[in-house]
């Protein structure tokens, strides 16, 4: 006996699917004035009330859609992190090669942040404390930076990547606490491009990977051991999310 039962879905009413519809072009509008307004006037200054403007919208319904600017720019990371999924995907069946797949994720990532370059720039420079909203390290992000680090998780699964048993359940974390190291690099690289942190990813991972491979080595355990103590006070600064009460 077929112990699961599947519901079929039905139809959405075309009243209802009409509204949602709308309700989602609206959602559109709003983020897309917000990012107008952000560049024009720097995240800081924008208010609520000018991206309604901008929106054409009255403030309360900016509101019912966006609690806050910073619930508008997670929705541009959470867009940001299933782009990347998708093309992580793509690139982990076309390769084995774990620096190819690591370089073009995070080659994409710079990509996808030059479109909104001067915004990203104050909110990684502003955004660096732990206890920021739009923290990489903050409580409110933690989802995002999980789904992140797995992501990375993705692209060292399956790959060429010579490593030590005993790192290798760290290696994600350590090379998402690398991207950012990379991304704050990115905030204030003044090169045509930003070609200067391209070059230093890359020169960077050619680096660690031989490095990686070294910690298959007998004699390796004490590296292998400082390597876990280096992990564990970075992710020290993360600030994981809040278990929640409830009342009794």
């Amino acid at each position: 006996m077929n112990m699961f039962k599947f519901r079929v879905q039905k139809p959405m009413p075309p009243e209802i699917a009409q509204k949602t519809s709308k309700a989602q072009k609206t959602r559109e509008i709003i983020l897309k004035a917000a990012l107008e307004q952000f560049g024009k006037k720097g995240y800081g200054r924008a208010t609520m009330r000018d991206i309604a403007r901008e929106a054409g919208v009255s403030v309360g319904n900016a509101y019912y859609y966006f609690q806050s600017k910073e619930e508008m720019i997670l929705e541009v990371f959470v867009r940001s992190q299933r782009d990347a999924e998708i093309r992580n995907q793509e690139t982990c069946r076309r390769t084995r090669s774990f620096k190819a797949r690591f370089l073009d994720l995070q080659f994409h990532r710079l990509d996808l942040l030059s479109e909104q370059r001067e915004l990203f720039v104050v909110l990684t420079q502003a955004g660096i404390h732990p206890d920021h909203p739009l923290s990489p390290f903050s409580a409110e992000m933690a989802s995002l930076r999980n789904d992140a680090t797995a992501l990375i998780g993705d692209a060292v699964e399956g790959s060429d990547l010579k490593v030590s048993s005993s790192l290798r359940p760290y290696l994600p974390r350590l090379l998402w606490l690398f991207n950012l190291a990379i991304i704050l690099f990115w905030s204030l690289d003044g090169s045509a491009e930003q070609k200067n942190t391209r070059r230093l990813l890359e020169l960077s991972l050619s680096l660690m990977i031989p490095l990686f491979g070294l910690t298959l080595l007998p004699l390796a355990g004490m590296f292998n051991r400082m390597v876990i103590e280096l992990h564990d006070l970075l992710s020290s600064m993360i600030r994981e999310k809040p278990t929640p009460t409830h009342s009794p």
